[in-house]
């Protein structure tokens, strides 16, 4: 199945196939010419989106879709102050434990360092982390060397950063209700309880905000 971004752009469709239509895009790029470095760099406006936008929303479709919750999508490429907008129907929405119509934004939680990692994993087929990344005085050039984690600082700096990436955008005016769609990008491999530690720590951080729902 052939996909482009302009089979989303201001399309209203059922979320399922709007998931669909999202991975499709993503394995046409990747078998594509050159098709994985693209991914990797994000340097066009269609791995971009992809990446950025697209596909959170998808996994947040897949999450949220059920037999009490059918969700049809309208993602928008454009400056408004949201990326998409959902239309949702059945029990949950007839008991009104979920809104009708709610908007979407999509945000990005990671390290500074994240492009470049990919530059050098680009370039040299891999790489010691984003914390092991430093720049060479004397040639300007990246260099990527060994890094240790002690105890809970890889998920204490993904709390952080959850945390920061809140904080920003609730500086922002949003129509209600809206949805805050945090991707996040690890610095390493997680085991699922070092996930959920992360996650507690945001909570328990009590952080005040306007979102109908952080995801």
């Amino acid at each position: 199945m052939k996909t482009s971004i302009d089979d989303f752009n201001n399309h209203l469709m059922n979320g399922l196939d709007f998931c669909k239509k999202a991975y499709a895009l993503s394995e046409n790029i990747r078998r594509s010419p050159g098709g994985i470095e693209r991914l990797r760099l994000r340097k066009g406006k269609i791995e971009k989106k992809l990446i950025e936008e697209l596909l959170p929303i998808a996994l947040y479709i897949q999450a949220k879709y059920s037999h009490g919750r059918q969700i049809k999508v309208r993602w928008v490429d454009g400056n408004q102050s949201y990326d998409a907008y959902l239309l949702s129907a059945g029990a949950l929405i007839d008991k009104r434990i979920v809104h009708k119509r709610q908007m979407v934004e999509v945000t990005t939680a990671v390290h500074e360092n994240d492009h470049i990692e990919r530059h050098l994993f680009n370039k040299h087929g891999g790489t010691f982390g984003v914390k092991g990344i430093q720049k060479d005085p004397q040639t300007g050039e990246y260099l990527s060397e060994p890094y240790v984690y002690t105890n809970n600082e890889a998920e204490e700096d993904l709390s952080r950063k959850i945390l920061e990436r809140i904080k920003a955008k609730n500086g922002i005016e949003y129509p209600k209700p809206t949805i805050l769609i945090i991707q996040c990008f690890l610095d390493i491999l997680f085991l699922e309880d070092e996930w959920d530690y992360a996650i507690q720590m945001v909570k328990r951080s009590w952080v005040v905000h306007k979102f109908h729902e952080i995801f």
